[in-house]
């Protein structure tokens, strides 16, 4: 019930916030995923592309990301 709750509130926020604040969210999750405080799959569903587009893009860290959003995360190493 907690979990639901706590989605619900992030959705209805996600929802009133303006672009600008969304591309914050995104970078404050991206930072989060780099310094290893959350993982990539904790990352809320609507910021995940943005997110992975941050850590590919942006940082070079296509290897925190999974494979469904362009990373290397899941990939074998040889």
């Amino acid at each position: 019930m907690r979990k639901l709750c706590a989605n619900v509130a992030l959705a209805i926020l996600y929802f009133f916030m303006s672009r600008g604040e969304k591309t914050m969210m995104a970078m404050l999750f991206a930072q989060r995923v780099i310094l290893g405080t959350s993982e990539f799959g904790k990352v809320p569903a609507k910021l995940k592309p943005q997110v992975a587009s941050i850590l590919i893009d942006e940082c070079g860290l296509p290897e925190l990301v999974p494979g469904e959003y362009g990373g290397t995360a899941d990939a074998e190493t040889v």
